[in-house]
């Protein structure tokens, strides 16, 4: 073989591995969030399940707006006894007024009109996933209805952020559920 073929051999051979190289860091990356996404959609569910599974009458509705946060009290009233696993209490506080659209969110900022129910957990090390979730619960009874018709519309808003090499990416999403008295599944 001649030197030219020998460069240009490991010119191609650098090129090919560098491509690879790139090619694996973008997928390590995508899979990375993907396993995230999957890890609050996981999350969030779980925390939708404990609230439906809660007997009707301690639901709470979401206070009015203008409804001070900062009272003693607050917290007490509109609070959701959830956990974070069997042994672990993790309550959720409802926020005042009605849910607010996720189109009108401009993450990473926290909207000041909400409770930030700020949770931390571990995914991938010790509390790198960092949570903010906002709760509604509306009476949805039609009026004039009977008491077997009582219904009440449950919002989970929620924000979460993750370091995507030196960017900072954030995310934001939205669950719904209606819960009756007479629970349906």
């Amino acid at each position: 073989m001649t030197l030219v073929e020998v460069v240009t051999a490991m010119c191609l051979i650098a090129l090919v591995s560098t491509s690879l190289i790139s090619a694996s860091v973008l997928i390590r990356r995508l899979t990375e969030v993907a396993v995230y996404q999957s890890s609050v959609a996981a999350i969030m569910q779980g925390y939708l399940e404990q609230i439906k599974n809660m007997p009707y009458d301690m639901l709470p509705i979401s206070p009015p707006s203008g409804t001070t946060m900062s009272a003693s009290t607050y917290t007490t009233m509109y609070s959701l006894a959830t956990q974070k696993d069997d042994v672990t209490a993790d309550p959720l506080v409802l926020s005042p007024g009605t849910p607010l659209a996720p189109a009108n969110l401009s993450p990473p900022t926290v909207p000041s009109a909400v409770y930030d129910n700020s949770k931390l957990f571990d995914v991938n090390r010790a509390e790198d996933l960092t949570i903010h979730i906002w709760v509604w619960i509306e009476d949805k009874t039609p009026s004039g209805s009977s008491t077997t018709q009582q219904a009440k519309a449950i919002t989970l808003l929620y924000m979460w952020q993750i370091q995507d090499g030196s960017t900072t990416r954030s995310y934001t999403g939205v669950i719904k559920n209606l819960r009756s008295l007479v629970p349906t599944y």
